[in-house]
């Protein structure tokens, strides 16, 4: 009885365990997908932006370049696919501090200035994303002129 005991813990820290590595990637692939996604406002992902969500999944993240490159993979499909957003953002509201969801818009901001380009679609985009994410206009402005830097 002790050893069923002991087996069905060990089972549910495993499925804990496993699911608490799920929920980081989802969060991963909504930040990523947001990104794809504010790289595609002017119709084109430049060189440019492709550098910088790399650049940004590998630093936030700690990935591997194959992580990466597997990731960005998912969340172009998901881009692609997706009829809304909305799954993506209620994850990320249910999930991160405001903290957290401010550096996610610092990260769009990032990806939107990486062509040295600030289209009007990508401006509106982020400002939209802000609002669903619950983020003060002050944040927004703040998290603008911080990736401007």
């Amino acid at each position: 009885m002790i050893n069923n005991i002991k087996s069905y813990f060990e089972e549910l820290f495993q499925k804990e365990t496993e699911d608490k590595s799920s929920h980081k990637n989802t969060i991963e692939l909504a930040t990523a997908v947001l990104m794809i996604e504010i790289s595609l406002a002017d119709d084109h992902i430049h060189d440019e932006e492709r550098r910088e969500i790399n650049n940004v999944l590998h630093k936030n993240f700690n990935l591997q370049q194959d992580e990466i490159d597997e990731l960005i993979a998912l969340a172009e499909e998901e881009v692609d696919h997706s009829i809304s957003l909305y799954e993506f953002i209620r994850l990320l509201n249910d999930s991160l501090t405001m903290q957290e969801k401010i550096n996610i818009l610092e990260n769009l901001w990032r990806v939107a200035y990486a062509d040295s380009v600030i289209d009007k679609y990508e401006e509106y985009y982020i400002r939209k994303v802000a609002d669903l994410l619950y983020i003060a206009h002050s944040d927004y402005i703040r998290s603008k002129l911080k990736a401007a830097e």
